[in-house]
């Protein structure tokens, strides 16, 4: 009978680790333009900007605006990777798009960049990722998360990372987007 109680305690003891264990690694990714909204008890999870430079694009067809796509947040964590024994930071960018005309275009594509400037040469670099929506005809303004970005970063500690993260025009928006 005390073995049947003590294994039966230690199955639920095992499970309520095995179940605690994936999310006691995760570390909330927080916003901010500068160091007074980032909240320093992270354990060394990056801070995420947004360029200021590429927040908006606009995309158009035949000099006919379509879309206004904007970075307006994201969601993120941060973990370790038992698989590569390495620090890993998850982010999902927000974006907001609006409809400008009234064509019947439903599929707006567009890609993002995540980029690291600073810190160890094995951890800098630019990722582009690519993101799809689908706006039916009428509606003329939406929010979506897409896909998420992931990159290594440094062990908690070593050295505070950021990572900027911004849409990526195409040659055809970027002639735009000087005008």
């Amino acid at each position: 009978m005390k073995k049947s109680i003590l294994s039966l305690a230690a199955a639920a003891l095992l499970a309520s680790c095995s179940f605690n264990d994936n999310e006691a690694d995760h570390y909330v990714v927080v916003s901010g333009a500068d160091d007074t909204s980032y909240l320093k008890d992270v354990e060394g999870c990056p801070k995420i900007h947004i360029r200021e430079d590429d927040v908006k694009i606009v995309q158009k067809e035949d000099y006919q605006e379509l879309f206004e796509i904007k970075a307006v947040g994201y969601e993120g964590f941060c973990y370790f990777n038992e698989k590569v024994e390495k620090d890993r930071a998850v982010v999902k960018p927000k974006f907001k798009v609006m409809r400008l005309s009234d064509s019947d275009v439903t599929d707006v594509q567009f890609s993002y960049y995540l980029e690291t400037v600073e810190g160890s040469t094995s951890f800098l670099g630019r990722k582009t990722y690519f993101a799809s929506a689908n706006m039916p005809v009428g509606v003329n303004e939406m929010e979506f998360t897409a896909d998420a970005g992931e990159l290594t970063i440094p062990v908690p500690g070593t050295y505070d990372l950021d990572i900027f993260l911004g849409l990526i025009a195409n040659a055809y928006d970027l002639e735009y987007k000087k005008k």
